[in-house]
């Protein structure tokens, strides 16, 4: 796709979020989304061809942006404690960000399970490596005493991910930033070597 085109499918997009946002994903139509746009309907079309696909390139768009961001934390700190407490707060304030927009798309996950699944499994795969790179770092360094690195990484993610359901019942980010922090410091006193 060249660069123009890269420029109207991302106007779409953006015009797409507005509308969903404004009206729910059901009650949404592509003629709201050409209108937000200020194109046509055949040219919507050319691009997608229905408000899934939409809604498809939308989450993908948030995974990769969250990644890159995630990526980014990480490299940003020195030691491999800085890397593990940026990596969580971070992935906790940008999902805190994306639930607020995802909240008026609760009937998104059940119309798209299969491909939500998918990009779940695909920044699964992500948050692993991740998590098991900075252990690894810990261990060579000296900082970690962690004897399995893949177990470990695994409960991490599963500690993340049950503070996910604090962001949907709609806790304030004050009151989860609270509980990261208290989480990490406990996580990390019993990885760190003594």
């Amino acid at each position: 796709m060249n660069e123009q085109n890269k420029d109207v499918a991302q106007r779409i997009l953006q015009a797409a979020i507005k509308v969903f946002d404004k009206y729910g994903l059901r009650k949404t139509t592509m003629r709201d989304i050409t209108e937000s746009a200020g194109m046509s309907k055949s040219s919507l079309y050319y691009y997608f061809r229905d408000k899934k696909k939409i809604l498809s390139s939308v989450i993908r768009q948030d995974a990769e942006t969250l990644i890159e961001k995630l990526n980014m934390a990480v490299q940003k700190a020195a030691s491999p404690q800085d890397k593990l407490r940026a990596y969580v707060i971070t992935r906790m304030r940008l999902l805190f960000q994306l639930s607020i927009y995802y909240a008026s798309l609760t009937e998104a996950y059940l119309e798209q399970y299969a491909f939500i699944e998918h990009e779940r499994e695909t920044f699964t795969d992500f948050e692993n490596s991740t998590i098991q790179d900075i252990l690894s770092e810990g261990i060579n360094t000296g900082v970690f005493r962690v004897t399995e690195v893949i177990t470990t990484a695994k409960m991490i993610i599963i500690i993340m991910k049950g503070l996910e359901l604090r962001l949907i019942i709609g806790k304030s980010m004050d009151d989860l930033d609270e509980t990261v922090h208290t989480m990490l410091d406990i996580l990390l006193q019993g990885l760190e070597t003594r």
